[in-house]
């Protein structure tokens, strides 16, 4: 076992190579979910704002629930990826993932 960046790097299998590509593809797939949750979530919050402006409570309390159920998934979206990156630092250093 080597290290990266000080740390112990995960042992390598035979299949590390393929198994590498597709975390990277998935990561990709990932991050650009990611950018398309991030942009709901600002948009449900904006839709929230509006709606309180408007006193329209029951309207306001609905987007507050979208954008918090964005949010959950968004968390869950970063967990992935930092798993596949424990699993293979060489994601950290992929813009499309860490960018």
């Amino acid at each position: 076992m080597g290290t990266v960046n000080g740390a112990s790097s995960p042992p390598r299998d035979d299949n590390y190579a393929v198994n590498l590509e597709q975390a990277r593809v998935f990561a990709r797939g990932l991050a650009e979910h990611i950018q398309t949750c991030s942009a709901s979530i600002e948009s449900a919050q904006s839709k929230a704002f509006r709606a309180r402006a408007d006193r329209a409570e029951s309207r306001a309390r609905a987007f507050e629930s979208e954008a918090s159920a964005l949010r959950a998934e968004l968390y869950e979206m970063y967990r992935h990826i930092d798993a596949m990156t424990a699993r293979f630092p060489e994601l950290s250093t992929d813009p499309a993932v860490r960018g």
